[in-house]
């Protein structure tokens, strides 16, 4: 699949299906394209209604962060971190104004 034209704004989070499964693509603040599956694994809240802190996708239902390499996290109000486990990423490749992305093999 690819992504044309003006595509994904820093901070913007779009849903996309590719070869018939659901993702969300993001660009991280630092400009760089990331992604995770559509639904969050922890309660199926729709990954597509998250919001982008720094360079992290953070599910709008409790708050569970996807760095776009496939790991998971929770954050708490201290400051602490849990490792939540992995999710399928998909392999991005960006250039010439479009953005090709395709199942990871």
């Amino acid at each position: 699949m690819q992504l044309r034209g003006p595509v994904l704004a820093r901070g913007e989070v779009r849903a996309v299906d590719v070869d018939g499964s659901e993702y969300v693509v993001w660009r991280g603040h630092d400009g760089r394209v990331r992604s995770a599956p559509r639904i969050c694994p922890h309660l199926d809240h729709d990954l597509a209604d998250g919001y982008v802190v720094d360079t992290e996708l953070v599910c709008a239902g409790h708050g569970w962060a996807f760095d776009g390499n496939g790991n998971m996290y929770k954050r708490n109000e201290f400051g602490r971190v849990d490792t939540k486990g992995a999710v399928p990423v998909l392999a991005i490749d960006e250039r010439d104004g479009a953005i090709n992305i395709r199942p990871r093999s």
